[in-house]
């Protein structure tokens, strides 16, 4: 579901943006932004469209995105534990190491965004889609994950231990190397490809050595 932004009435721009705690941000058009480190608590942003803005090592504790629209933002590195984000679209924004640990996910699609190390720890994600996305060594330990969609994005070295899978869809990315238990990917759905790749991470998980016949022979020595 796409982000509730046109209402009647047009976005208000606002050229220099700052934000303090309790801070309530609604209906704006925010460009250029440069909120980098900033540290606020209990801020909302409603109906807000978020273009090439700076929040890189922001700490927002208890923060609420609804409506909201990122496009071109720098999130790397922020602390966004326990956030509320629903019908929230980012689209090539720059996630490298973003904490969102036990946070909720509702309506939330990201499209072309990097991504490696972000955490999502204990977090739950609904109706989530992630398209052509680097998630290179992304956190997704006991994240309840139902029915989510991952299409065309790279997921290698990625932690799934105790992740909940039932019907998310992996089909078309990358999942060299993950970090998991076999009954971790339960109820997950991939295709072939990917069960070759995962062929050998499944049989280590399962005590089950590969080998070639050549090393067959080279063992009987």
């Amino acid at each position: 579901m796409a982000p509730r932004l046109s209402s009647g009435r047009a976005l208000r721009p606002v050229p220099h943006l700052e934000i303090e705690d309790d801070g309530v941000y609604t209906d704006m058009l925010v460009s250029h932004g440069r909120l980098a480190n900033r540290v606020a608590r209990n801020v909302r942003f409603e109906r807000v469209h978020l273009h090439d803005t700076d929040l890189n090592h922001t700490r927002l504790d208890g923060l609420v995105l609804a409506d909201v629209r990122l496009e071109g933002c720098d999130l790397a590195n922020g602390a966004w534990r326990g956030a509320s984000i629903d019908r929230v679209e980012l689209i090539g924004c720059r996630l490298t190491g973003l904490d969102l640990a036990e946070a909720s996910l509702r309506h939330v699609v990201a499209r072309e965004c990097g991504g490696s190390l972000v955490s999502l720890r204990f977090a739950e994600v609904k109706s989530g889609r992630f398209e052509d996305c680097v998630l290179r060594e992304a956190d997704f330990q006991n994240a309840k994950l139902p029915a989510v969609i991952v299409r065309g994005c790279d997921l290698s070295g990625a932690s799934l231990y105790g992740a909940s899978l039932v019907g998310a869809d992996l089909r078309g990315s990358q999942l060299d190397g993950l970090r998991m238990r076999a009954a971790d990917l339960a109820g997950a759905v991939i295709d072939p490809i990917q069960l070759v790749t995962l062929a050998r991470t499944l049989a280590s998980l399962a005590g089950i050595s590969v080998r070639g016949p050549q090393e067959e022979e080279n063992g009987d020595c």
